[in-house]
Parts: C-alpha cells; structure tokens; sequence
C-alpha cells in the first residue's frame, strides 16, 4: 500500500469546509481572549467598588442605628457590612475563572439560593438604571 490511503485502504479525505472553519474561529477566539479578558478585569473591579460602597452605606445605617439606642439591630446590621466586605474581599483576590467555578458551585448545590440572588441582583440594577 501507497502512504496515501488509511488503515482501511481508502485515501485520506480531503480537508473538509468544517475543518477549515474550525481554524478560523480557532484564530478568531485567540484574537478576542485579551479583549474578553481586559472586559472581564474591568468588570471585576466595577464589582468590587460597588461592593465596597454597599459595605461602607451598611455600615453607615449600623452606626446610625447605634447612635439612636437600637444597638441589638446595629449588630446584625454591622454583621452585614463585614459580610459585604468580605464579598468585595474575595472579588479582588480571585481570578474570574475561580468567581466563575465558585458561581457554578453554588448554582449547582443551592439552586434555590441562586435564584433569589439574581432576583435580587435584578432589582437592584432595576433601581440604580431606571431613568429618574
């Protein structure tokens, strides 16, 4: 046998139209990583200012609460914004990869606590976009 057929004996097929469609979005991709990356960086760090300002207007309301005598609220209130905190913590000090298999994780375990985070993700964009 000639080294231009296969195992079976029959010649090799031609290179296909997918094939080559698959090495332009091979080249594509690797051509829209870095700008899918700076995005996601950016994004990444718009979340963590956001995150910082809803820790730093929660502990604003504890500290009003403590100075009005409703200092049992205010700790549970202050217990919140350490929490937010620590959200803007983890934001910062993980890559996108590990947020996004953290956000698979939980949408997988606790599917019921997932949805009431985007309920409440959405409403909180609704607030902030809504024209005044």
């Amino acid at each position: 046998m000639s080294n231009d057929t296969t195992r079976t004996g029959m010649p090799p097929a031609p290179a296909s139209h997918d094939d080559e469609e698959n090495r332009l979005a091979g080249s594509a991709m690797s051509n829209v990583a870095p700008s899918a990356e700076s995005l996601l960086g950016e994004g990444k760090a718009q979340v963590k200012l956001t995150l910082d300002s809803v820790s730093a207007a929660v502990r604003d309301v504890a500290t009003n609460l403590d100075g009005n005598g409703a200092a049992p609220l205010a700790k549970y209130v202050h217990a919140a914004a350490d929490t937010v905190a620590g959200w803007a913590n983890t934001v910062e000090h993980k890559s996108v990869d590990q947020l996004l298999g953290d956000t698979k994780t939980l949408i997988r375990t606790r599917p019921a606590l997932a949805i009431g985070i985007a309920v409440a993700a959405g409403f909180a964009v609704s607030r902030f976009v809504r024209p005044r």
